[in-house]
């Protein structure tokens, strides 16, 4: 009797313990003495803050300041801490320090909430203070919670963790997994490459969880299949997403993968008319639809037709604004390829405006830009690339960017003349 009362109305500790059971990693840490004065807690501050400070250091420096009240009050560094592990690929760490926050951490304790955006980097945008189930009074769903469990885990590419969370955390904390969870199983299954189980529980949702599957839903499974090169199972998906089955409008999510399969296919041309579409469709393209058509036309060495694309994103319609602004992969894509075309003229224009951003592109492709200009008796332009990119280059990548220009004595020798 008391074990079903705590499912249908569970507190913040058994939900607590939960978490703890659910983050439970191998990875053990050692806890260090708990700084006492403040400047040891602010020499721990700087040392986290550090960028040298090593993954393993970073979390054994965090676990210390757990104790302190002053630490716990630094959420900010909280979050700095997490991402950072996350960043460097230490899942293991994540768990660690996660699980050890959910119980070390002192009274009086942080809210779930709290706790909860410290575990997922992207919380529900609709949810700042992410409630307990119990909450009344918010405008949150009760789901939101596990919501942001299995997010916190598939964006750690903790996969297993995610689907299994899905199978277990509802029944402990007496809730019906709702639209956000599921699509978020879809996601980890996906990410998993078990493409088979996602498009079963995808089937499944309307009849186990009385859920609808949204477009979001539908663009997970057709990202399986395209990941999984199964293009009649895609096909037939995207054709059902319109049908009198599902009656649903296409995203720019949905456009892009169907984009991204003609490109696969060599058909880019396809691709940039539906790209083309998209606007007399009410959907506008975004960045992410450029670069897979231009990628795909690259591909192809359709380098002008790209290059033709490229100008026109600025100019393309939006629903509040005009111009989709290119990123440093659309400039790497149409610079190597230009270069390789040994169209050196649009090359150039490329490269000044990816280095007006501040923007060092790669080292190979710039090399060829010069050595191309040098054959077009451009030396002037050359020169005039090296020295902007000497400008451009940061940190430890500035010692080989010099090996290059050493290739180019010429050019050196008149600069300083």
């Amino acid at each position: 009797m008391a074990s079903a009362a705590l499912c249908r109305s569970p507190s913040l500790l058994s939900r607590r313990h939960l978490l703890v059971r659910l983050l439970s990693t191998q990875t053990q840490l050692a806890t260090p003495p708990t700084p006492t004065t403040p400047a040891d807690l602010s020499r721990l501050k700087s040392s986290i803050r550090d960028a040298a400070t090593s993954p393993d250091a970073l979390a054994t420096l965090f676990l210390s300041g757990l104790p302190h009240p002053a630490f716990l009050a630094d959420r900010p560094l909280f979050a700095l801490s997490v991402h950072r592990l996350a960043s460097a690929g230490r899942r293991d760490l994540v768990a660690s320090v996660l699980s050890s926050s959910l119980t070390a951490l002192p009274s009086p304790h942080p809210s779930e909430g709290f706790l909860l955006r410290l575990i997922s980097p992207t919380p529900p945008p609709a949810c700042p203070t992410t409630p307990s189930p119990s909450s009344a009074s918010s405008t949150c769903p009760p789901t939101a919670p596990l919501s942001a469990l299995l997010s916190a885990y598939h964006d750690n590419r903790l996969y297993d963790r995610a689907v299994r969370a899905f199978k277990t955390l509802p029944a402990d904390l007496g809730i019906k997994p709702g639209l956000v969870s599921h699509n978020v199983l879809l996601k980890a299954l996906v990410a998993s490459a078990d493409v088979a189980a996602a498009r079963t529980a995808f089937d499944e949702m309307p009849d186990t969880a009385g859920v609808q599957p949204d477009i979001i839903s539908c663009n997970e499974i057709l990202k399986g299949y395209l990941n999984a090169g199964d293009d009649a199972a895609f096909d037939q998906l995207v054709k059902e997403i319109t049908g009198p089955k599902r009656r649903l409008k296409p995203n720019v999510g949905t456009y892009n993968l169907r984009m991204a399969l003609l490109c696969s296919k060599g058909r880019s041309f396809e691709a940039e008319e539906l790209l083309d579409a998209m606007g007399a469709n009410g959907v506008p393209p975004n960045r992410s639809s450029f670069n897979t058509v231009i990628k795909g036309l690259c591909n192809e060495g359709e380098v002008g037709a790209a290059m033709a694309l490229f100008k026109r994103m600025p100019e393309v319609p939006r629903q509040n604004s005009k111009g989709v602004s290119p990123n440093f992969e659309t400039y790497i894509m149409l610079l190597e390829a230009l270069v390789n075309k040994s169209l050196f003229d649009p090359a150039l224009e490329v490269c000044k405006e990816c280095l007006r951003n501040k923007w060092a592109p790669p080292f190979q492709a710039v090399k060829g830009l010069v050595q191309g200009l040098l054959k077009s008796r451009k030396a002037k332009h050359a020169r005039e690339v090296l020295m902007a990119m000497r400008k451009a280059v940061k940190g430890d990548a500035k010692q080989e960017w010099i090996k290059v220009e050493a290739q180019f004595p010429m050019l050196l020798a008149d600069k300083k003349a």
